[in-house]
């Protein structure tokens, strides 16, 4: 009895245990750490871009400029109903930094194969900016502000006709670079970025080549991601330093103690020491 008693005693006690540390902030914490759960008010980067990836697409489309300091790169699917969700968000972050010489924006193709028409849809993108890049922006923001207009109708690519000749497209022309291995070919490059960057879901967002987790998509973090970036970048170089003398604390003369003019380098003009 006094053995079953012992038992009994550990075996409650151990559930009490495994409770109370399943409860504590310390058990929370790892599950965040992890990111299944972020409870951090404060946005934070994931997985970044190895330097070896695939460059994708190129010429790219993008608004900004090249030289810039952040860079916002987003992979989407035209069919998904998340990419529709956040692409207000990311419309107005372009618009807060629209002629910000610091901040370009990227898109990259990554048409899911769950989506029965995703990889059209992204050919009828790739296809409206051949006339244009512009017309590139125009065709995605119809896509994805009537994508529930299109997504599951028989007929989506009549209706996708209704907005080539909506935002001015040649449609014959549009018609047929949709079709063409070319825009297929670039599309399949953005995928391949994708694959060898690890995006298995739409949309993803990088920052500087930092994966921003899909909580973080909305204007408030972006802006706070974005910020940061960009004050980093301003921040001056830390100075070099120099060891110290040995032997000495008093520094050594100069070799030639007559001559005080200044050194100079092989155009004539004072070098700087």
């Amino acid at each position: 009895m006094v053995i079953i008693g012992i038992v009994l005693a550990l075996t409650v006690g151990g559930f009490a245990w495994l409770y109370s540390t399943s409860k504590s902030p310390a058990a929370n914490n790892s599950t965040s750490a992890n990111g299944r759960t972020n409870t951090s008010s404060t946005p934070r980067a994931q997985a970044t871009v190895p330097a070896n990836a695939p460059a994708g697409a190129s010429p790219v489309y993008a608004i900004g400029q090249p030289t810039a300091t952040v860079t916002i790169e987003e992979f989407a699917d035209f069919q998904c109903p998340s990419c529709a969700s956040a692409h207000p968000t990311m419309k107005e972050i372009q618009g807060a930094y629209a002629g910000n010489k610091n901040v370009r924006f990227i898109f990259r193709h990554l048409p899911l194969s769950i989506h029965d028409k995703s990889m059209d849809a992204a050919a009828s993108v790739e296809a409206a900016g051949m006339q244009g890049q512009p017309k590139f922006w125009a065709m995605m923001d119809q896509l994805m502000a009537n994508q529930q207009s299109w997504a599951n109708a028989p007929n989506y690519k009549e209706i996708w006709r209704g907005y080539a000749e909506k935002i001015g497209l040649n449609v014959q022309q549009w018609e047929n670079d949709a079709s063409g291995m070319g825009t297929r070919g670039r599309i399949e490059l953005d995928m391949a970025r994708a694959n060898a960057i690890g995006v298995r879901s739409t949309p993803t967002v990088y920052i500087n080549n930092k994966q921003i987790p899909f909580a973080d998509v909305n204007v408030s973090a972006l802006r706070q991601l974005i910020d940061a970036e960009i004050a980093s970048a301003s921040q001056p170089a830390p100075a070099a330093t120099t060891a110290p003398a040995t032997g000495s604390n008093r520094p050594a003369a100069p070799a030639n103690t007559t001559n005080t003019a200044p050194a100079k380098d092989a155009s004539g003009e004072p070098s700087k020491q």
